[in-house]
């Protein structure tokens, strides 16, 4: 007969084993904050890892007074500018919305900083040449807000982001795009009034 001890010790031992694997789509389950997606066919997602504004006041945070909010997920969590999703909205009433609702003409953006667009682009190597990806309005990514919920703000995008070199003119490369499907997001926010 087995010690009781034993199989208390073994089976604490499978629950926490269990508890932290990856759910059924292979990606692990984020406890904070996301925003993830297929940026050309591989999933990504990016956590929360900024909940007070960050240096600028900025990050995560709603202004009320200008209906700005900048929602920013880095990779892994980890701060970096080597991984960094960006999703923002301009002058959208988060107060008194009738959701879902989908934003429209340029109330939304999405911007993609990501290591590997350094290995695609040569010229993105140099440390004084910056490279993102990003699509603006509807005709470019389609952005849409299901839920506001203490402090949190959930919903979806999709689209195409075209490859931007700043350095120090900006040029908008509309050969070299990433198309987005299945992006999703939850983050929590705080409200700010200016």
């Amino acid at each position: 007969m087995m010690n009781t001890k034993y199989i208390f010790s073994l089976l604490f031992f499978c629950c926490l084993v269990f508890s932290c694997s990856e759910d059924d789509g292979g990606v692990p389950t984020p406890s904070q904050g996301f925003i993830s997606g297929e940026m050309n066919g591989v999933s990504v997602t990016y956590e929360q890892n900024v909940f007070d504004g960050g240096p600028n006041n900025d990050i995560n945070v709603y202004n009320r007074t200008d209906q700005t909010l900048l929602l920013q997920a880095n990779v892994d969590g980890i701060p970096s500018d080597d991984g960094i999703i960006t999703l923002r909205m301009n002058g959208v009433d988060l107060d008194n919305l009738s959701l879902p609702y989908s934003l429209t003409g340029v109330e939304g953006s999405l911007t993609w900083v990501d290591a590997s667009i350094k290995a695609l682009q040569p010229q993105c190597e140099a440390p004084d040449v910056l490279c993102f990806y990003s699509g603006v309005g509807v005709d470019e990514v389609e952005i849409s807000i299901t839920d506001i919920s203490n402090n949190t703000i959930s919903g979806s995008f999709t689209g195409s982001l075209y490859h931007i070199q700043v350095n120090p003119s900006v040029i908008r490369d509309t050969q070299d795009v990433i198309d987005v499907v299945r992006g999703t997001f939850e983050m929590k926010f705080v409200t700010i009034d200016l």
